[in-house]
């Protein structure tokens, strides 16, 4: 019966070590597969109204969903290699249904300020290419706004 022991208990510490390790792999992935919103916010007047903030809004979606504009985001990134799609026409209709563009608020030096944020939802593990999406598609927002883009040194 004491020769069992040892061995009983060599047993018990590796399933102990493996449940510990897969745990620890399943947290894991299960981390990098949960939401992750990517925006970028763009101040607005805090004296707009809050209609004049949802027409901005519209118009700012309205431009961002054609099919032209985001088959050229994903032309631009590389999408289809990336996101090992057939076309750019594909990888644009993914776009289209990760885009987001709503009011908000955001941190300044001086207090909160309004803001209208635009971005893409993801995943945490898809956090990087989905602020890189965003960042292209702001080159197309401020010529909605009427705005020039800031340069390269200000961003």
């Amino acid at each position: 019966m004491q020769r069992w022991i040892v061995p009983a208990v060599l047993i018990a510490l590796l399933a102990t070590g493996l449940l510990a390790g897969g745990g620890y792999f399943a947290l894991k992935v299960h981390k990098q597969n949960r939401p992750a919103p990517v925006w970028v916010p763009v101040p607005i007047n805090p004296e707009l109204s809050s209609e004049q903030t949802r027409e901005i809004v519209a118009k700012i979606k309205s431009r961002l969903m054609e099919d032209e504009l985001l088959e050229r985001v994903s032309r631009d990134l590389g999408l289809t290699e990336k996101w090992s799609m057939a076309s750019d026409g594909q990888c644009a209709d993914e776009i289209a249904r990760r885009l987001f563009v709503r009011s908000g608020d955001m941190a300044t030096p001086m207090g909160k300020v309004p803001a209208i944020h635009v971005g893409l939802n993801g995943k945490r593990k898809e956090f990087d290419q989905c602020g890189e999406i965003a960042m292209r598609l702001m080159d197309d927002v401020w010529p909605v706004l009427g705005m020039d883009p800031p340069t390269k040194a200000a961003r």
